[in-house]
């Protein structure tokens, strides 16, 4: 397996992420692989055959995904299959970045990824055609770059707002809700309204997130750290509330969760910028 990871051009800072692609080697092993929950929107160009996918712990054949595909944000484990040949191309859009790209002002993102498939919108598949035809990585970036450069619409006055504020989350002695609230003069409700408007989840989501975040990365890199020690070191009420954002964000115990990131086959990705 061949992979590249790449920052995006400093002049789309708070749109994107980063830019991943994957390319198999024609004569390898077909291989599963498992993504963490991270939250982004995920526009995934895929120059090979369907390739399948699941989220959590349900089996692969439930999805599949060929030419676009919009993912996220996602919530659970992402758990997907790659053969020999498959290339994909992947965006990890952060924020409003995904809206700010194609102006979608009043389109959710729960409407937008009902069906997955972006296909539909005629800049997305002209988009897909040009790429097919640049075999390589860093072209294939600096294309997009340029792309998304000349269609990137700035971020409503509401979300900026909001957005600009984002560090308030990783702030555990402050209510990032009332503190913006009362910042902007609003209420509390509508800044959570905002909120999960522009960037599909609300704080509290966020904030859940950010806390099983910091225990994934706790495993990971102290994997021998006792349950116990984690549930009371980020103030989980109990060990049926620790494993119930386990599987919520897995599909897995955590026990099993060790065990499926020990085989090496568990890929973390976190967005830098919000979280």
């Amino acid at each position: 397996m061949i992979t590249y990871k790449q920052k995006p051009d400093s002049r789309l800072a708070g749109v994107i992420d980063h830019f991943y692609a994957v390319q198999i080697p024609i004569h390898s092993e077909p291989i599963i692989q498992h993504l963490s929950p991270n939250l982004e929107l995920m526009l995934v160009f895929n120059f090979g055959d369907p390739i399948r996918y699941s989220f959590g712990n349900k089996a692969l054949a439930e999805h599949s995904f060929s030419q676009v595909t919009l993912i996220g944000p996602l919530r659970q484990m992402l758990n997907y299959e790659l053969r020999p040949g498959d290339d994909l191309l992947v965006i990890g859009f952060t924020l409003d970045g995904f809206f700010r790209f194609l102006s979608l002002e009043k389109i959710t993102i729960e409407s937008l990824t009902e069906n997955e498939s972006v296909l539909a919108f005629p800049s997305l598949n002209a988009l897909y055609l040009s790429l097919v035809d640049i075999p390589d990585f860093d072209p294939r970036v600096a294309y997009l770059t340029s792309h998304i450069l000349r269609e990137l619409s700035p971020s409503e006055d509401a979300a900026s707002t909001l957005l600009d504020h984002a560090s308030l989350f990783h702030q555990d002695v402050l209510n990032p809700v009332k503190v913006m609230a009362d910042h902007h003069s609003l209420s509390e409700r509508t800044v959570q309204l905002r909120f999960k408007k522009y960037v599909g989840y609300s704080p509290k989501e966020l904030l859940r997130f950010l806390r099983f975040k910091k225990v994934i990365q706790q495993v990971i890199n102290q994997p021998d750290t006792p349950w116990f020690d984690l549930i009371e070191a980020f103030g989980y009420h109990d060990q049926s509330h620790f494993i119930k954002d386990f599987k919520q964000y897995t599909g897995l115990s955590p026990k099993e969760f060790r065990k499926l990131q020990e085989n090496g086959n568990f890929c973390i990705s976190f967005p830098d910028r919000l979280y």
